[in-house]
């Protein structure tokens, strides 16, 4: 077999994915690497990396809104961003060659050949055979989630399933596989990890697990609209062993002390201090306040802000309109800038945030639960009701699980009920990549975008382009997605 360089964590080899480091002067061949235990955790710490966080713009730690997010009706590009490709996002009148679109592409695509490999190599070392299947699905649960990324953002996609080792024209000349194949993969790959365990020690906080496996299927069903299964994995999910509840009181969602609480299925584990922080809270701290590093980069549009109700208790963990500057004891107010990621003890330096980024959370697995319901049902039930009711009750710091005729919602069409759900994901994961995501799935994005004045918004931003640069590397992606060619 052809060798290959891999570029793998050697010098520290934990259990942990936000101990993880990475040295790019330890240089293996596969042979000499998938050798011991330690090096299949090492190898599957790595795919979290890539994947998640390596204290860079990388995929969830700030990629993602600039990649899609930033497309939305809920951001702008900030006062100070000077990239001309992410304020062509901003507009939606990005080109093939869009700087943003491309590392999007190119970062899932390094993380995946990661999970390939682990999937191909670990079975053969000789060690615990618990933890040796863990690591697989654990890989396995990430290859799922990353290749659903990439399904929802381009359609049809190179589906690669094993380790490249060799640079010749039929490891690189790879075709575009048809959307139900991909999904077809997701499916078994999530269907895989649901034997993940149930939960992890402390060492181990921020891994895979079967419910987060759960989850992320459920979510998968409902964007494929098969409402059915949707809704009977949620269900597992809402009652199966993992102890996922909501919080009593929003803000505990972004608090640092309860990162890893309860609510958070699945999140990106950040941690300042060692190059892993969240370069997000960095990137939406207003400027111009002595004493704060702040890059002014990533603002919320008006609207995202107007949509919330002065007593909704999501609104000010969203958002904030005030600092006080460590340096002089002023407060500064300002226009609504996004506040989810704030972490008060990095105050001086916000890259270091120690917030985590959620991927998926006990909030977003009701709401997958009630719209399931209502359109499996075409109308909304008791169940469905009471779902979504338990995300408004919180909002407006009512007990969860208490019926409060002052907020829940009753008395909704099928119609109507739809609607309320789109709207209270929009308030409830503002700013956590959904958004987008939401718009594209419900056909909705042109005249959302519309109504807010993003009137380039067009069909074919549907899909993002494949980038020009992996065309003229690989011509076998071709055709290009309707609309980017320059025909239509």
């Amino acid at each position: 077999m052809k060798k290959l360089l891999y570029l793998f964590a050697v010098t520290l080899i934990s259990a942990s994915c936000v101990k993880l480091e990475e040295k790019p002067d330890s240089i293996l061949t596969s042979e000499q690497f998938y050798q011991t235990r330690e090096d299949a955790v090492a190898a599957v710490n790595g795919i979290y990396n890539a994947a998640l966080n390596n204290g860079g713009i990388t995929m969830y730690n700030r990629l993602f809104h600039l990649g899609f997010e930033i497309q939305t009706d809920d951001a702008i590009a900030g006062q100070r961003v000077t990239n001309i490709d992410v304020r062509a996002m901003a507009a939606l009148t990005q080109s093939t060659s869009n700087d943003r679109v491309d590392e999007l592409w190119k970062e899932h695509y390094t993380a995946i050949n990661r999970a390939n490999i682990a999937i191909d190599r670990i079975p053969a070392i000789e060690m615990d055979a618990e933890l040796r299947t863990r690591l697989i699905n654990e890989a396995k649960f990430l290859r799922g989630l990353l290749y659903f990324n990439l399904v929802r953002l381009w359609g049809e996609v190179p589906l690669i399933l094993h380790e490249t080792s060799s640079l010749g024209k039929e490891a690189i000349q790879v075709k575009r596989d048809p959307v139900e194949t991909v999904y077809a993969q997701i499916i078994t790959d999530l269907s895989d990890a649901e034997s993940l365990p149930d939960s992890y020690g402390t060492t181990d906080a921020g891994r895979a697990t079967g419910g987060a496996a759960k989850a992320l299927l459920s979510k998968v069903y409902l964007t494929r609209g098969e409402w059915d299964k949707a809704v009977s994995k949620s269900l597992e999910v809402i009652r199966g062993p993992y102890g996922y509840a909501l919080f009593d009181n929003f803000a505990d969602v972004f608090n640092v002390a309860t990162k890893n609480g309860k609510e958070l299925i699945f999140s990106v584990q950040c941690q300042g201090g060692n190059g892993q922080g969240n370069r997000l809270a960095s990137s939406c701290a207003p400027v111009g306040i002595p004493g704060i590093s702040a890059a002014g980069t990533d603002e919320p549009t008006d609207d995202a802000y107007a949509i919330f109700n002065v007593n909704d208790k999501r609104r000010d963990v969203t958002f904030f309109t005030s600092l006080v500057s460590p340096t002089n004891g002023t407060t500064y107010t300002f226009a609504p800038h996004f506040r989810k990621y704030w972490d008060p003890a990095t105050i001086t330096n916000p890259t270091e945030s120690n917030q985590n980024i959620p991927v998926i959370r006990f909030a977003e697995v009701l709401l997958i639960y009630a719209e399931a319901l209502n359109e499996s049902n075409h109308a909304p039930v008791t169940e469905a009701y009471n779902a979504i009711n338990q995300v408004i009750r919180r909002a407006y710091g009512k007990p969860v699980n208490v019926p409060d005729p002052t907020v829940d919602l009753a008395g909704l069409d099928y119609s109507g009920f739809k609607e309320a759900v789109y709207l209270q994901r929009r308030k409830e994961l503002m700013f956590e990549f959904q958004r987008w995501f939401d718009l594209i799935r419900t056909r909705r994005m042109v005249t959302v975008l519309h109504n807010v004045g993003k009137t380039n918004a067009a069909e074919k931003n549907y899909l993002l382009p494949v980038p020009q640069r992996e065309i003229d590397l690989n011509p076998a992606l071709l055709p290009q997605n309707p609309g980017w060619d320059g025909s239509d």
